[in-house]
């Protein structure tokens, strides 16, 4: 479990824009919006995954019509990935240098 905790973060921010980026924006399904379920039509992250689906297609106009924040979460989120890697080679190098085991990484 040492090993997999420093990874759980990126791995989910990860998977959840792949998981976005390959599904059909021109297909409509289940919502996973809480206040929808519960019957407030007003749902701030409504099509934010179209969006994400559309910008990894090229197609910028449809995403920002769908969200106009879908491609500053795809910034975000790929920033956040990649500071997160960038720690962990940091943090492994220096532990490293140090003449530590890789398992002691926090």
């Amino acid at each position: 479990m040492k090993l997999l905790k420093p990874h759980i973060e990126w791995m989910a921010f990860f998977i959840g824009l792949v998981l976005m980026a390959s599904m059909n924006p021109y297909e409509t399904g289940e919502t996973f919006c809480l206040f929808e379920r519960i019957g407030i039509s007003f749902c701030p992250g409504k099509g934010l995954g179209h969006s994400i689906a559309f910008l990894f297609r090229g197609e910028l106009t449809q995403a920002i019509q769908a969200n106009m924040f879908g491609p500053l979460a795809v910034i975000i989120l790929s920033f956040r990935i990649m500071n997160i890697w960038k720690e962990l080679f940091k943090n492994r190098i220096l532990h490293k240098y140090n003449g530590e085991s890789d398992v002691e990484i926090n």
